[in-house]
Order: structure tokens, then C-alpha cells, then sequence
């Protein structure tokens, strides 16, 4: 290599990869980043739907970002988007890493994105989102201009693939491409010099030296039937336009009265934070298994590895994948594998559903590859789905999540459903060989395994669900968006425990007073006190007998003084708002309901 020693090449392949995965944090943290900006967008006019645009499209573009950084679906970025393909370099990534992190970072420059507003956590996810993108845009920037070499055609991207073989493979992929020659007749281009008619040196002087041809349309049928799809979408838009717009109206003004009228937002309560943590574990789990290094993720295949065509001989290809092992012999399972490779319906089953399936597969047949399928479905889909429902079912169950995330339970199943049904669709009609490049089908580049993309696409999947599913739970939780005010029942019942709780309350209070009753009895110091006490009272109720003028009087007698007189004198005429015939009435109750079945 021009720029560095062609021995780098093997350790850039280790540096470009720890790269990889700083690549992929740093985009996940762009995305938790937009996440918080739209929990905590400022909903100050109607305008705030194009902010929360923004921050949905830079969550969308990091998760592209993402994908192109996984060893999947690389001949779609090969074919589609060459600057995040295996010939190009990091410069655009890096290039759209920087911006992204300068946008995020623009976020902070408002009074609704201080630290004292969205809180220190929040802040901090957002800074350390920018800085973080705009410091590895830059080790991008400096890795591609580093262990690529332009002279030889390698880039960085195939270092990271290919390590100290990198230069190698890419000569080889330059001896055998195909030049294009263009070949044009030497009587169309030289002029010629003869007398000519006067009136058809004017024709050539209106028409030009060389003759224009109008050819007709290459297909007139696939414009016709262009033309046939056009006038059937404006169909069904003229017809279903009436009843879909007024919906779409609809649901947005009700969107926003639910927005302008949900309650202040609270902290996350105890129970959905369980949900999110339990989410949040399979996260983890599921990306950790997303990763082509994983102990678990399948084998990069025959052909990728052997830089072989869809129409090599299986001896060649075995003989190059010789090679790569140890002591340059071939392992049983590939001894087993070449004995199975024996026609292009093998190599279509393995493209698809793996070397598994084509080896030990007793019942399959080349003449019908549903069995293939059915085969491949039990372990390979099933599972895995099932599973994932089983964590969704966990985090959304009303005992361990309580009724913030229990309410998403039916969709949240419906979403996993549709994963499995999405899964399944594709396995049982995607063509490795019909559905390839025709480069691939014409034998010039190696194919893809289709096995290889979906086993590390299946897990990704399940993390961006449940990661939304979090972000669905967390604003509801906390009352920040999709608030929805309890029902009839859901108020009965949080009243029935109300009352159920205070029952409780004053039963254990009655408790505690006949326990203190019960002891004062049995003290003899504590008995004495009390007997002191009701002694008092009964004194100062009753009339006592003491000397006086005249004989004994009456003394110590408190109804006979002149303020207790008086109210009793209102409260017997009825001027004191009491019915005294109701209160009469009230106390037999009482005194019925407690004595009752004491007889």
C-alpha cells in the first residue's frame, strides 16, 4: 500500500472493526438521543409536528446507518447506494455521522433543552450523543484515509472485510473485470466530399449532419401497464379520498386536544419500571446476538469466503475453502457439506436455510423445497419469535407491570405477530438465486446467503420492537403522551381499594385501643388512673351535695351553669340546627347495631 505498509493491513482489520462497533454505538446513541428530544419536545405552537419530523428522521437515517454497518444485505448496498458499499470508503459516513452530530448538539441551544428543564440524565444522553458522533466521524475520516490505497483499488471498508488479503482480492477483482469497447463505423463519423443535390444539402442543413431517429418505446407493454397502475391508484384515491381525509382530520385534532389535555408529567412509578427493565435486558440480549462476531452467529458462507461464483465447480470451491483451514484440509461437516453440493437446487437451499438444513435433513427433496422449509421453520423462526413473544408477555402482565404497560399488551402481542408473520413470508417466498443481482446470476460476483442476513437481521429486529415498545410504556408511564384517563371500572376498583385500605386502617386502630385497654386493666398503677379519671368526670357531670347557706346545697353541678343552660335551652327549642327526634332515632340504631346478637 502506497500510504502505509501492506503489513498494517492485518492489524487494520482488528482497528477498522473495534471501529465498527463504535460506529454502531454511536448511532444507537444518536437514536436514544432523538428519543429523548421528542419525550421532550416543546409543544409551543402547532409547528412542533416538524420538529418531532426532524428528530424522527435522524433516528431513521442512524438506524440506516446501522444496518450498513452489519454484514447483511451488502449486495443491496453495493447495487443501490455505492457510497456505503464494499468498494467505497468511510468519507460519506463519516460525513453524515458529523452532521448529525451537529444537529443533535443545535437541540441543546433552547430554553426548553437546559438542564434545569429536561434534567442532568436527559442532558447528558443528548451531549455525550454529539460529541461521541462528531469525534468518531472524524477517526472515520482518518481510518479511511489511512488503510485505503487508491492506486491498487483497495478501500478501507475492504480492509475491514478482508484484512492482509485485502490487496490481494482486489487485484484479482481487477484482472477480472470486463473492459467495454466501443466500436463505431467509420463511414457514420467521416464526411464525406461528393456533389450533392442542392435541395438535400438543405434537408441536411435543417436536419443536421447526422440523421435523427425516434425509435418507439422499448416495451409498449410495461408502459401500458404503468399507464394501467396510474389510473388505478387515482381510482382508488378519487374514491377512498372522501372517507380517508376526513378520518386523517379526525384523528389529528383529536391528537392534539389529547396533547393539549393530558395531565403534567410524572415520574416513571415503580411497576412499569420493571417492564422497562426487563425490556431493556432483552435488548441487550437480542443485539448481543445481532453481532456478526457472536459465538452463535453463523459461519460466513462458502462462496464469501472463497470469493467463488454462483456457477463454480464444487471442486474448486471446496479446494479454495481447503485453504482457509487448518493444516489445509477440509473439516467433516465440509467433506459432508461437498457431498451434498452436488446441483444448483443445493446451492439454492443452502443460500437459504443454511448448511444445516441441506446435511441433515432426512426427509427433504430437491423436487420440493417446502420441505427445506419445513424443516428450517421449528428452530430456525419459531423459536425465536416465540421467545421474543414470551418477553413482551412478561413486560406487559398487570401483576409484574402493573396498568401502564398492561394496556399494550394486545398490541405489543399483535406487533410480535406480525414480526413472525413478516419472517416467515420471506422465507417461504424469497429466491436466492431468482432474487439475486443478475451479476450474480451471470456468475461475476459472489452471492449472498440469505441464512446468513436473516439470522443476524432477526435479532436487530426484535431490539428496534422492544425498543420502541420501552419508548411506548415510558411515555405513557409518565403521562407524556398516549395518556388515556381510567375507566368506569378502573375507578370503582381504585375506590374499592381506597375504602378497603382505610377499613384496614381503622380496624388495626380499633385493635391497638383494646390491646391498651386491655393492659391499662391489668395494671394496677395504670387501673387507678383511669378509675382517677372517670371519678373526675362523673364529679364534674353530676351534683354533689356540700355545705352552704342555709343547709346542704347542691355544688359542682355543670348543668346548672348559665352558658350550658342556655345552649340546651336553643337546642330543645330547635335553634341549633340538631333534630333531636333524628338524633334519638340514630342512637337506638347504633346502640341496636352494636348490641345485637350479644343477647
Amino acid at each position: 500500500m502506497t500510504r502505509l505498509r501492506e503489513s498494517l493491513a492485518g492489524p487494520g482489520y482488528v482497528i477498522l472493526n473495534v471501529i465498527r462497533v463504535l460506529n454502531i454505538i454511536t448511532f444507537m446513541d444518536l437514536i436514544a438521543a432523538c428519543a429523548v428530544l421528542l419525550a421532550k419536545i416543546d409543544m409551543l405552537n402547532s409547528f412542533f409536528f416538524f420538529e418531532a419530523v426532524t428528530h424522527a428522521v435522524v433516528a431513521l437515517v442512524s438506524l440506516f446507518m446501522i444496518i450498513s454497518e452489519l454484514p447483511v444485505l451488502q449486495s443491496y448496498f453495493d447495487n443501490h447506494w455505492p457510497m456505503f458499499g464494499q468498494e467505497s470508503s468511510f468519507y460519506s459516513l463519516g460525513g453524515i455521522m458529523m452532521i448529525l452530530g451537529v444537529a443533535t448538539l443545535g437541540n441543546l441551544n433552547t430554553k426548553a433543552m437546559t438542564q434545569e428543564t429536561i434534567g442532568m440524565t436527559f442532558w447528558r444522553i443528548i451531549i455525550s450523543a454529539g460529541v461521541l458522533a462528531m469525534i468518531v466521524s472524524v477517526v472515520n475520516v482518518l481510518a479511511s484515509y489511512i488503510f485505503s490505497d487508491p492506486a491498487t483499488g483497495v478501500s478501507a471498508r475492504q480492509v475491514r472485510v478482508d484484512g492482509a488479503v485485502a490487496p490481494q482480492k482486489a487485484m484479482s477483482r481487477t484482472s477480472s473485470h470486463r473492459t467495454l469497447h466501443l466500436s463505431v463505423k467509420r463511414e457514420e463519423t467521416l464526411p464525406t466530399y461528393t456533389r450533392q443535390n442542392p435541395v438535400k444539402r438543405a434537408t441536411n442543413r435543417l436536419t443536421g449532419r447526422f440523421p435523427l431517429k425516434i425509435s418507439k418505446p422499448m416495451n409498449p407493454t410495461l408502459v401500458e401497464e404503468n399507464d394501467a397502475a396510474s389510473s388505478n391508484v387515482k381510482s382508488l384515491l378519487i374514491f377512498f379520498g372522501p372517507v380517508i381525509l376526513p378520518r386523517l382530520i379526525t384523528a389529528y385534532r383529536s391528537l392534539r386536544v389529547s396533547i393539549a389535555s393530558r395531565p403534567p408529567p410524572r415520574p416513571l412509578p415503580a411497576a412499569p419500571g420493571r417492564a422497562l427493565n426487563i425490556l431493556f435486558a432483552g435488548i441487550v440480549f437480542f443485539l448481543l446476538l445481532s453481532l456478526p462476531f457472536n459465538p452463535h452467529a453463523p459461519e460466513p458462507n462458502i462462496f464469501s469466503q472463497t470469493r467463488s461464483r454462483l456457477n463454480t465447480p464444487t471442486d474448486v470451491i471446496f479446494n479454495r475453502l481447503a485453504r482457509l483451514r487448518p493444516g489445509n484440509f477440509l473439516t467433516e461437516a465440509d467433506t459432508l457439506l461437498q457431498s451434498k453440493f452436488t446441483s444448483l437446487g443445493a446451492r439454492k437451499v443452502y443460500l437459504t436455510y443454511g448448511p444445516d438444513a441441506l446435511v441433515s435433513c432426512q426427509y427433504c427433496s430437491f423436487d420440493n423445497l417446502y420441505t427445506y422449509l419445513i424443516y428450517y421453520l421449528p428452530f430456525h423462526v419459531l423459536l425465536p419469535h416465540l421467545a421474543h413473544l414470551l418477553l413482551l408477555g412478561v413486560a406487559t402482565s398487570a401483576p409484574i407491570a402493573g396498568r401502564e404497560a398492561s394496556r399494550w399488551r394486545t398490541k405489543f402481542t399483535i406487533a410480535g405477530l406480525a414480526l413472525a408473520a413478516i419472517d416467515i413470508y420471506i422465507m417461504a417466498t424469497y429466491d436466492a438465486i431468482q432474487g439475486a443481482p443478475r451479476s450474480v446470476r451471470a456468475g461475476q460476483i459472489p452471492p449472498s446467503s440469505i441464512y446468513n442476513n436473516i439470522t443476524l437481521l432477526r435479532p436487530l429486529a426484535f431490539v428496534i420492537c422492544d425498543a420502541i415498545c420501552s419508548l411506548v410504556i415510558w411515555l405513557s408511564a409518565t403521562n407524556r403522551f398516549f395518556f388515556k384517563p381510567p375507566s368506569t371500572v378502573e375507578q370503582v376498583d381504585q375506590a374499592v381499594s381506597v375504602a378497603v385500605q382505610t377499613l384496614k386502617g381503622a380496624n388495626s386502630k380499633l385493635h391497638a385501643a383494646s390491646v391498651t385497654r386491655n393492659a391499662v386493666v391489668r395494671d394496677s398503677a395504670l387501673k387507678n388512673r383511669d378509675d382517677l379519671y372517670w371519678r373526675t368526670m362523673v364529679a364534674s357531670e353530676n351534683p354533689t351535695q356540700g355545705p352552704g347557706e342555709g343547709g346542704e346545697q347542691i355544688i359542682n353541678n355543670i348543668w346548672e351553669e348559665e352558658e350550658v343552660a342556655r345552649a340546651m335551652s336553643r337546642v330543645m327549642a330547635g335553634q341549633g340546627g340538631i333534630d333531636l327526634a333524628q338524633l334519638g332515632v340514630n342512637a337506638n340504631d347504633f346502640v341496636r347495631n352494636v348490641t345485637e346478637g350479644l343477647e
